[in-house]
């Protein structure tokens, strides 16, 4: 499948590979999880991130938090609720 130009690519979490091969957009997202400590919302990571709360920031966040989902980095113990899937294996 080929890529579009300006296309972000985010790799498939597996152990051992290092946060550093996300694009900055996305270690930030990790970031504020890692720095909560517990599930957040979109919108939560929203204002901690300083996008604002305008639906149109919100949604395109929520587009990125599902991918990291999708990708393994993230897990969502709960609809809406996202986390480091680090704290997800530490609290099961």
């Amino acid at each position: 499948m080929a890529v579009g130009v300006g296309a972000v690519r985010v790799p498939q979490w597996q152990a051992g590979v290092a946060e550093a091969v996300l694009p900055v957009a996305y270690r930030d997202v990790l970031e504020v999880l890692a720095d909560a400590g517990q599930p957040l919302r979109a919108k939560q990571i929203a204002a901690a991130l300083g996008l604002g709360g305008e639906a149109r920031s919100v949604e395109g966040l929520r587009l990125k938090l599902k991918r990291l989902v999708r990708r393994g980095w993230l897990a969502e113990p709960a609809a809406g609720l996202f986390v480091r899937r680090d704290e997800v294996t530490e609290s099961a």
